[in-house]
Parts: structure tokens; C-alpha cells; sequence
């Protein structure tokens, strides 16, 4: 088999699984888990993304939502007698996670520990205005 061949037959595994991934999400199966909970006034959102350096984690926070995006590539090497290969591999995560109340997003803060992204809220202490009706 040439190694065109099998590149092509990678690029094209590859492309599959994206695709069922991308399909996965759209029907809720998710590559980045999350808890969310509520203590002491505040919002606790904690999502795993194994493997990924603190450094390739984006957030962007409003009063309504999140958004957790993460991109990571690593090069793997195995020998054997007979042959070398060199594999690339890429993980990319995204997830927008809408906060269950309204947060403050001057007080958002992220710490990241063993593979674990803990972000943390205040909810605003606004109860929202009661309407007349006239």
C-alpha cells in the first residue's frame, strides 16, 4: 500500500469522525462535561478537558453565558524494528454553557487543576422590576 493511500485513508477516518462528533454535540453528547451548582450566592460551572495545558483554554463570560473553548495538538512517536511512524493528533472542544441565573461578569473567575477548568459567578443581586399595568 502506498503512503499516499494510507494518508488519504486517515484524512478520511478522520473527517468521519469529526463529523459524527460534530453530529454527537447537535443531539447533546458532549466532549466537555459539565457539573453546575449553586453555593453560597454563587455560580460554580466545572467542565473537564483532560490532557489540554492551561495556556490553550479560552473563556468569555456575560451575564448569561459562557463559552469554554480549547485547542491542543500533540505529536506521538512509536518505534518498532521495522518501521517509524509519526501521528498527529489534535483535540478542539468548544461549549457555550448558559449560566441558570443572571451573574455579575466582573466577578467571573477560572482556576484550572488536573485537567478540571472550575469557573466561578456571582449571581446579580437584581431580582428584575415590578411592572405596573396600566
Amino acid at each position: 500500500m502506498r503512503r499516499d493511500s494510507i494518508d488519504d485513508m486517515f484524512d478520511r477516518m478522520q473527517n468521519l469522525f469529526d463529523e459524527f462528533q460534530n453530529k454527537a454535540d447537535l443531539k447533546g453528547f458532549r466532549g466537555m462535561p459539565v457539573d453546575i451548582h449553586e453555593e453560597d450566592g454563587k455560580i460554580i460551572v466545572k467542565a473537564d478537558l483532560p490532557g489540554i495545558s492551561k495556556e490553550d483554554i479560552n473563556l468569555k463570560a456575560d451575564k448569561n453565558k459562557i463559552d469554554v473553548s480549547a485547542e491542543s495538538s500533540t505529536a506521538i512517536q512509536e518505534e518498532n524494528e521495522k518501521y517509524f511512524t509519526r501521528e498527529r493528533t489534535s483535540r478542539k472542544f468548544h461549549r457555550t454553557v448558559s449560566w441558570p441565573a443572571e451573574i455579575d461578569p466582573e466577578t467571573v473567575t477560572a482556576e484550572y487543576d488536573d485537567g478540571v477548568l472550575t469557573v466561578t459567578a456571582e449571581k446579580t443581586e437584581s431580582e428584575g422590576k415590578d411592572v405596573e399595568i396600566e
